[in-house]
């Protein structure tokens, strides 16, 4: 174990953050093949999506490095075959949305121009600098269109932002010729361009996104986006223009034996200096429900701890420590803040919150609820459920999906509501 450093044992999983490195990348054999034949289909549409927590952005990250000509997990997974000869040569433009990107021109504007992750698509072509002045000669006057790396359109002169409807038809046209000079500049380097958009549900205005993917995708030019959806149409809204380009990849929760594997890379990770037994293997597999953050999650507290106290194995016993610590909220996860904030100092509305957290589907109806609910004590349920579907901040762990029907906004704290010990006993004092 002198080999094995603590940077070791915490690398060796990845509760926070997505999996970029192939080699740490587990699971998903059948959602990998989808994405090497998405690339191979010319014009096609990805779409990525699923609950939230079921690892997404980890998918589209391997998507992106096989398209940018690594073949490492193809050859890992036995799925080499399905892939070109000599792979994939994409040029990848890798966009996650944030609040600032609300619409389809913001959109537009985060691909079109760098950031931290990505070159400008100007910067790829010969003509890009002149490109760049038509551009801002064509929104002269029509708004304040705001490019990173550029400034502001409107010579300075603030307007109300162009509407999707004004811009929509000039904005394709201007966009499609940045992507037709891309192509001639580029066609003899890389096989195509690719624009994987992550977050996608996060902006609020998607109108008009389905015209650009459709008049703008090629056999050079491919689009996706990857987001949080139960089904495609909750995703894209206008999406049936589309309907026939889609190359739809739809992640589930995990199965154990994948879940297994990601405990199977952090052994190799740490050289097998500590292991799990299969049936600790089994145990944070069964309590993880599908979700791979769990499994990251009780993992590298499993094997910290283990690293700490010198032990080469990790049994049911140190999965039942763990375990105890989600229970009592002294283990470190932003869900256990997320916990406190959702019921406060109110012992009712941790009752009702738990009340929704045992149901297993996905999308709740109150009734059953309610009634449980008066049997407990709670005399008034609708009245705390304003608190848990707004919250302080106005998103609450609870969506109203439709009438009487609500789900988590996050299913990952559905889970860990489920694990998490009462707050408060039966007299409401914590």
């Amino acid at each position: 174990m002198d080999d094995v450093s603590i940077g070791d044992v915490k690398g060796a999983f990845s509760p926070a953050k997505e999996i970029r490195n192939p080699e740490m990348f587990a699971g998903r054999r059948k959602e990998m093949e989808d994405g090497v034949m998405a690339l191979l289909n010319e014009g096609g549409f990805i779409v990525v999506h699923g609950l939230r927590g079921v690892g997404k952005t980890s998918i589209a990250r391997q998507i992106k490095n096989i398209a940018e000509g690594d073949d490492t997990l193809p050859k890992m997974m036995g799925i080499k075959r399905i892939m070109p000869e000599g792979g994939f040569r994409y040029k990848v433009q890798y966009i996650s949305c944030d609040v600032f990107v609300r619409d389809t021109v913001d959109l537009i504007e985060r691909i079109l121009f760098p950031d931290e992750e990505n070159e400008s698509l100007f910067s790829l072509t010969k003509t890009g600098n002149r490109k760049v002045e038509e551009i801002k000669e064509i929104f002269e006057g029509k708004g304040n269109l705001n490019l990173p790396g550029v400034g502001g359109l409107s010579g300075g002169k603030t307007t109300e932002k162009i509407s999707s409807e004004e811009t929509s038809d000039n904005l394709i046209q201007n966009f499609r010729e940045v992507l037709n000079l891309l192509k001639k500049d580029l066609h003899s380097k890389y096989d195509g361009v690719l624009i994987l958009i992550d977050e996608f549900d996060t902006i609020k205005d998607k109108s008009g996104f389905s015209s650009i993917v459709k008049t703008c995708s090629s056999d050079f030019v491919k689009f996706g986006v990857v987001g949080i959806a139960n089904n495609i149409g909750e995703l894209i809204g206008d999406h049936q223009s589309i309907g026939r380009q889609i190359d739809e990849i739809k992640v589930p929760t995990m199965p154990k034996y994948q879940l297994m594997k990601i405990l199977g890379k952090a052994e190799y990770v740490v050289e097998n200096q500590i292991s799990f037994t299969n049936e600790a293997k089994e145990e944070i597999a069964k309590m993880s429900e599908g979700f791979p953050y769990f499994t990251h999650l009780m993992g590298e507290e499993a094997m910290v701890s283990a690293f700490k106290n010198k032990q080469k194995q990790i049994d049911v016993d140190s999965v039942s420590a763990v375990s105890e610590k989600i229970s009592e909220g002294k283990l470190k996860t932003n869900y256990e803040g997320l916990y406190h904030d959702s019921v406060k100092q109110s012992a009712q509305r941790e009752m009702l919150l738990k009340m929704f957290a045992e149901e297993d589907r996905n999308e709740i109806h109150t009734k059953e609820v309610y009634e449980q609910a008066k049997e407990m004590g709670i005399s008034n349920p609708s009245q705390l459920m304003k608190e848990l579907t707004m919250g302080e901040k106005g998103s609450g762990v609870l969506k109203k999906v439709r009438p009487r029907y609500y789900r988590f906004t996050d299913p990952v704290f559905k889970v860990y509501s489920r694990k998490r010990d009462w707050k408060f006993d039966n007299s409401g004092t914590s």
